[in-house]
């Protein structure tokens, strides 16, 4: 009896880890709603997708097989934006195009360590509006509300908490003004004649808040803005360091600064040509090469490369050209990346025109902008070297929001990226501080 119910006894657990099994089983092919595994023996197979144009958020469908049915084990890319994705089914993807990938998107999906690339490419659909934030068309400054203050912008920055800051150069008003949207405030920093500030094409360091302003009060002399100090205008002045032999500037015609987040310098281009780097925690400075002589007010460090500085030229021997350089190697880096000359023509930037570029600021993507005053227009370089006008109409001036194919701009002088992406336009012309929401 004994032995019988221990054979009883094995062969009743046999029948219960079974049924475990089975249960185990069922429920694991329950929680994948009946839908197949990705199985890594096989390949990612891609058909079609659809739509295939379309904007932002947009709901894709992919089509193709060995998916799998876990969306978080799936990766879907346009070009290098990564998209979100709701639902996988084994031979199907439920996605949302991302955010401003590029006009013509390579679409791919990465399952496990399988890469696979669509033949047929997904065209981005972007929309553009611009509104404005603060002027009316009242050149005198005035602060207070939004809706309230006046100015005639020229050059701004934007920093990580939404603060715009904007240098305003007009007959008696010339100084700083900070904005901020969500205060609904429009104040002075620094504001008069008797200031001496001429302020230029200003820049921000995002990691520390601080706002370095390039000035024409003295050769040596710039200006920073600190938040711990509630960004009250400080005057600075750097010394000589080094000159590398190159002659030192016979005037204080520094029209923009940019900071590298690469080495923590300050850069900065003079009328004469010389390039320069300040080292804001001592003011020590280097001049490290020389360009042809004229007014530069672009400069500016693109946030994928950041040894790289791009600058744009309005006049002498840099007009209507976008310049870049490694900053680790000035002298063999240097090149006008545009077409000689001036004028206006989208396309390849070897072959693209610009008609008095001024200030530039790339996006968090690369795509570096540009306010293009005498073609009342902002523009911008993609990523891909391809150049496209983003808003506003060639060689026509205006006064007008709204959408891509309505809205108008005047002398545009000043353009700066929100964090974002927002891009923030001085529209000299107008009076008006604008924005361009583009998705």
């Amino acid at each position: 009896m004994k032995i019988k119910s221990i054979g009883l006894i094995f062969r009743q657990t046999a029948v219960l880890l079974s049924l475990g099994c089975f249960a185990f089983m069922s429920c694991k092919h329950e929680s994948n709603g009946g839908l197949p595994d990705y199985d890594p023996a096989k390949p990612v197979v891609l058909s079609a997708f659809h739509p295939e144009t379309g904007r932002i958020a947009e709901r894709m469908i992919l089509e193709g097989d060995n998916f799998g049915s876990d969306p978080s084990r799936i990766k879907v890319y346009f070009n290098q934006k990564k998209a979100a994705v709701i639902t996988a089914s084994g031979n199907r993807i439920h996605a949302l195009a991302p955010r401003m990938p590029g006009d013509t998107c390579i679409v791919s999906v990465v399952v496990g360590q399988d890469s696979t690339v669509y033949e047929q490419p997904f065209l981005y659909n972007i929309s553009v509006s611009v509104s404005t934030i603060t002027g009316n068309g009242t050149a005198a400054f005035k602060g207070g509300t939004l809706a309230e203050a006046t100015l005639k912008p020229q050059h701004l920055c934007v920093d990580d908490e939404d603060n715009i800051f904007i240098a305003v150069r007009e007959s008696n008003d010339w100084g700083l003004v900070k904005v901020n949207e969500a205060e609904n405030n429009v104040m002075s920093l620094i504001m008069g004649a008797s200031s001496l500030i001429i302020p230029n094409a200003l820049c921000p360091d995002v990691s520390t808040g601080i706002i370095y302003v390039p000035c024409e009060t003295a050769i040596t002399a710039y200006y920073t803005c600190n938040p711990k100090e509630a960004w009250a205008p400080r005057l600075r002045n750097f010394t000589w360091r080094n000159t590398n032999s190159y002659s030192l500037p016979s005037n204080p015609w520094k029209h923009s600064m940019g900071f590298c987040k690469l080495d923590g310098y300050v850069y900065t281009r003079f009328f004469d040509g010389q390039i320069v780097k300040i080292d804001p925690k001592t003011n020590d400075a280097d001049i490290i090469y020389l360009t042809p002589n004229g007014t530069t007010v672009g400069c500016t460090f693109d946030p994928l490369h950041p040894e790289m500085l791009y600058i744009a030229g309005r006049s002498g021997g840099m007009v209507g050209g976008i310049y870049s350089m490694d900053v680790r190697d000035p002298a063999g880096t240097f090149q006008r990346l545009n077409a000689a000359g001036s004028g206006y023509r989208d396309g390849e930037l070897s072959t693209a025109l610009f008609y008095n570029p001024w200030q530039i600021f790339f996006d968090p993507d690369g795509n570096l902008y540009i306010a293009d005053a005498d073609n009342h227009c902002i523009r911008r370089i993609r990523a891909d070297h391809f150049v496209e006008t983003v808003v506003g109409m060639p060689g026509t001036a205006g006064m007008e929001n709204g959408g891509k194919d309505d809205a108008q701009f005047n002398q545009p002088r000043g353009v700066g990226v929100g964090k974002d992406g927002t891009v923030y336009v001085a529209d000299y012309g107008n009076s008006r501080l604008r924005k361009l929401a583009i998705e």
